[in-house]
């Protein structure tokens, strides 16, 4: 990522986001603004390790401030990037406990396994905090929650808000709870999963079942297939948002497709619109100026044939005898006929 923290604030990359505010492409500048954000949050002199949990973590505008100098994002984003950072920065601490606290029995041991990229007095803390009555109730919390937490995920890695545009541009509609759900269930032949699959298989089938009777018009089924499978609780609906999406203000659909542009790419975007619609006038008054030269050319010639063909007219329909006066006087008539 060191490309990335060298980049110059006129080199910045634009990302664009779903109605949420969750990036969703271009799919190679949104990958590299994730993993830009976890070379932050694994540093502390950005996010020191101090701190027991993110809110904690000052200078948080410093961080958004820093993350605008490399990519141009919408003000919407910014519940994402902090959230992102979250989930990486405990991912790191977790890390740090699992391979430098657990396989060591004592304090010295462990203080010598300490990593090179973690300042000692920030790890004499952590270590100091992770032996403390509180931090191991809350670690066997923790370990308990994960151990009843059912019908996960299997998608890895790939955001859901990534998974949904992907959807909602193959079927060309917003896809449904149920569908997004199953989707992110979806499991493949010869893999083998912590937990069994029977529950997951059939709530789907459930949710299909009641789906159908939604689309039967006399059905007063009027609830959601999932939500009335899976319950509307808080932490269903964050399942199916995946992260940046405020847990205080619920959303009403999975995935959207409108877009949120950056303010410098919509700037952009209007002036390149413009300097088109500017390039078209030009050419539509050329073409229109050209057709009037055409057109006037064409009216003069028809005028010069018609005085040429009321000459002949006259010539023929001339009684008098054709002596060189005569002559003479109908080319005279001619020349002030042409000059008129």
């Amino acid at each position: 990522m060191f490309e990335v923290h060298a980049r110059k604030f006129e080199d910045r990359v634009a990302i664009y986001c779903n109605d949420k505010g969750q990036p969703i492409g271009p799919k190679k500048a949104r990958n590299e603004l994730t993993r830009f954000l976890g070379t932050i949050a694994h540093d502390y002199n950005w996010a020191p390790l101090t701190y027991t949990n993110w809110q904690k973590v000052p200078d948080k505008d410093k961080i958004w401030e820093y993350v605008n100098s490399k990519y141009i994002l919408p003000p919407e984003s910014y519940d994402w990037v902090m959230e992102t950072l979250d989930v990486s920065w405990r991912g790191f601490k977790c890390r740090l406990k699992r391979d430098h606290y657990y396989p060591y029995d004592t304090y010295e041991k462990r203080l010598n396994s300490r990593p090179n990229n973690v300042p000692e007095d920030h790890f004499k803390l952590l270590l100091k905090y992770w032996a403390s009555t509180p931090a191991k109730k809350t670690s066997l919390q923790n370990a308990k929650n994960r151990q009843q937490q059912d019908n996960m995920h299997t998608c890895g890695p790939v955001a859901f808000a990534m998974i949904s545009d992907e959807m909602f541009r193959q079927d060309g509609e917003v896809p449904s709870k149920r569908k997004l759900f199953e989707r992110t269930r979806s499991r493949k032949e010869g893999k083998t999963y912590a937990k069994p699959f029977d529950d997951t298989q059939t709530k789907i089938q459930e949710m299909r079942r009641l789906e159908a009777l939604e689309a039967d018009e006399s059905s007063e089924c009027q609830k959601d297939p999932f939500d009335e499978v899976m319950g509307d609780g808080r932490a269903v609906r964050k399942r199916l948002v995946g992260i940046g999406v405020s847990r205080k203000k619920p959303q009403e659909n999975v995935a959207g497709n409108s877009l949120i542009l950056p303010k410098e790419v919509m700037e952009s975007i209007k002036i390149a619109v413009v300097a088109d619609v500017q390039k078209e006038l030009s050419a539509e008054r050329e073409e229109i100026a050209k057709e009037k030269e055409a057109h006037a050319a064409r009216v003069a010639e028809m005028e010069r044939a018609t005085k040429e063909q009321e000459m002949r007219d006259d010539l023929a329909t001339q009684k008098e005898p054709m002596t060189l006066d005569v002559i003479a006087s109908a080319l005279a008539q001619l020349r002030r006929k042409t000059l008129a």
